[in-house]
């Protein structure tokens, strides 16, 4: 894309003598958009994915390494080991655990500058960082704790150094650097597959390209098959440990076989699913995007319809050229950066075409430096009219994909319902309600994920270190903190979480907070929650092992044949205990077998203290028989015993 010196007006060449500083002035753009309100801003809370990637760090923080790990459907570790160091610098809370993603995205911009530089010269270079710098596909998951953001820097850079051992744009690749170069193009494009899934697209890519230059290209494919040897030497080199493992163990990644139904039926023969998502990526770009809200603004295009017409005015103009090595590169590089979105549900996914990156808006850059170039336009106005004209174009259009993505990002994408679901935005204003309150009193949260999330979410969330926490989900339990002394306890629960039924008389109405908040921001705060107030209409008091002790419970249902029972049942805890536990209740025959059973427990007995008060629902079909109750530890399947058994049995009346 360099013009010869006799058609250089002035404007351009102060505009490559000004190049560095504009570089600069792109990065500090794309540096605000990525790092502004990162912390307690927008995202509005944390995603359960973006709280098990810190599961995982902390699990590497404590000695345990892996090539791949296993956990949340399986994770590839390059990612993590870099989230892990830098929750060992600032610390184990939510801005920590992005602070990788917004630096990724900064160096993203660069790489798209130094590639697209090399590949069409450096005002395509500029043109391409400074729109990856401001585009909502880019920031929005730079912002995010999650993976996916690191697989196009990495592979990125594995496509720069590549050209910078290939001879491109009327220079040679320097002879003595070349193999260096290439072995750099080889350990990048390795390293990209210890990112992200779809980084298993990025072999493919070089497969089809090493392809292409032997059938097109063949003399100097054959003088630079050394080179080229040694990048898949390197690469092999590289990937071989992630494939040894996911070899010898199948079962380690649950997550394709959720998601892979296109693909199971192109290999059955019917092409449908794949041509179909194949058209909705196709318009992604201009038309309609990701339709999931999780993932970006739904159904929103990538592009405006000024930038998605150069865009596939791009597409064409490479097409047409691909015997030049550089166009056939971006073609096969489209082409494969797709096919994790193409043989996969919910197309077009963002986040799986996400490898598009690195190219994307070098696409529009041929299209404006064609334009810009035609001899009838140099002859018909001057040099600086036809550069001021496109500069003010790309300027303006710069500022309106700013003001969209800046728009999108505060307001429309997190106002959002499913958003606000999503990222748990109402455990993080409880958070921040607590930090703030000058309240020490323990205090119990409810949610969704009381025994996996819930408790780590608020880790990240919750700065202060003196509350004593208890996890429950109101939709099946209760727990009353230091129960048994009388005193006003305080439970937080998300507004749309709604408490059962049989536990409303006992949290009451509660105040909804903040009071002004978005649907799914909010929370309620039962705040004078007391025992014994509410006490059981069928009053007991058995010990199990001296652990916990059965209060008595009450029976909604008639436990016959119009309609299943449920059982409130009432526990103290008179010692923490020692590991896991269960409620059950079973309904048995004259012989003792069991007929039905209910076995949970709502409130992770992991948290419990001395003194609270648990209230655990459980719900057996209508039918005969007997009703027993116990506890037991779901790891080894020991009950807690009475001083008679290691059950009680229940009357069948119902609560009057």
């Amino acid at each position: 894309m360099n013009q010869p010196t006799s058609t250089t007006g002035r404007l351009d060449t102060a505009l490559r003598r000004f190049r560095l500083p504009l570089l600069v002035a792109i990065l500090l753009v794309a540096a605000g958009l990525r790092f502004v309100g990162l912390h307690h801003g927008t995202p509005p809370g944390l995603e359960h994915d973006e709280v098990a990637h810190w599961l995982i760090n902390r699990d590497i923080l404590a000695g345990d390494h892996a090539i791949y790990f296993t956990e949340a459907y399986g994770h590839e570790a390059l990612y993590h080991y870099l989230q892990a160091g830098f929750g060992a610098l600032v610390g184990g809370n939510a801005l920590a655990l992005r602070l990788p993603s917004a630096y990724l995205g900064i160096v993203l911009v660069a790489v798209a500058y130094t590639l697209g530089k090399r590949l069409l010269g450096w005002r395509a270079g500029l043109f391409s960082a400074a729109f990856l710098a401001v585009l909502f596909w880019p920031v929005f998951y730079s912002r995010l704790a999650l993976r996916a953001i690191s697989l196009p820097v990495f592979s990125g850079l594995s496509a720069y150094f590549f050209w910078r051992a290939t001879p491109v744009n009327g220079r040679s690749g320097d002879p003595r650097l070349s193999w260096r170069w290439l072995a750099l193009a080889g350990l990048f494009a390795g390293l990209s597959l210890h990112t992200y899934m779809a980084g298993r697209a990025v072999p493919i890519f070089y497969a089809l390209f090493s392809l292409y230059l032997l059938l097109v290209h063949t003399d100097q494919a054959r003088r630079e098959w050394r080179g080229h040897a040694l990048f898949w030497v390197v690469f092999v080199l590289v990937v071989l440990p992630l494939v040894w493992f996911l070899w010898t163990n199948p079962g380690a990644e649950v997550r394709i076989a959720e998601v892979d139904a296109p693909l199971r039926a192109l290999r059955s023969g019917d092409f449908r699913p794949v041509l179909e998502n194949g058209w909705r990526i196709a318009g992604m770009f201009g038309f309609r995007g990701d339709p999931l809200w999780r993932q970006n603004i739904a159904n929103m295009p990538v592009l405006d319809p000024i930038l998605a017409a150069l865009f596939y005015g791009g597409v064409a103009i490479s097409l047409w050229r691909w015997r030049d090595r550089r166009y056939a590169f971006l073609i096969l590089w489209l082409a494969t950066a797709v096919i994790p979105s193409l043989v996969t549900i919910d197309a077009p996914s963002s986040i799986r075409i996400i490898n598009l990156l690195p190219v994307l808006m070098l696409f529009p850059a041929i299209v404006i430096h064609v334009g810009a170039n035609l001899s009838t336009v140099r002859d018909k106005f001057s040099t600086d009219f036809v550069t001021g004209i496109t500069l003010t174009g790309v300027v303006l259009l710069l500022v309106y994909h700013g003001w969209l993505t800046a728009s999108g990002l505060w307001r429309t994408w997190p106002a959002n319902e499913e958003v606000q679901f999503v990222w748990q935005a109402a455990l993080t204003e409880a958070a921040a309600y607590l930090d703030e309150t000058a309240d020490n009193r323990p205090v119990a949260i409810g949610g969704w994920t009381p025994e996996t999330m819930d408790a780590p979410t608020m880790d990240l969330t919750l700065r202060r270190e003196d509350l004593s926490l208890r996890f429950f989900n109101p939709t099946e339990s209760l727990i009353i903190p230091d129960g048994a002394t009388g005193e006003p306890a305080r439970l937080v629960r998300p507004a749309i979480l709604p408490v059962a039924a049989m536990l409303e008389g006992i949290v009451g109405d509660g105040i909804m907070m903040p009071e002004n908040g978005m649907p799914g921001q909010q929370f309620v705060l039962h705040n004078s929650v007391v025992w014994p107030d509410f006490e059981p209409h069928f009053p007991m008091a058995v010990d199990f092992d001296r652990e916990v002790r059965l209060l008595g419970y009450d029976i909604a249902g008639s436990c016959s044949e119009n309609g299943p029972c449920t059982v409130a049942t009432y526990w103290q805890v008179l010692a923490r205990p020692d590991g896991p536990r269960r409620m059950f209740l079973h309904r048995v025959d004259e012989s003792g077998a069991v007929i039905d059973q209910d076995d949970r427990l709502g409130a992770p007995a992991e948290f419990w203290q001395a003194g609270d008060i648990v209230v655990q629902l459980l719900t057996l079909p209508p039918g005969e028989g007997s009703m027993h109750l116990g506890i037991y530890n779901p790891e080894d399947g020991r009950r807690l015993a009475t001083g008679s058994g290691d059950t009680v049995t229940l009357e069948r009346l119902p609560t009057p």
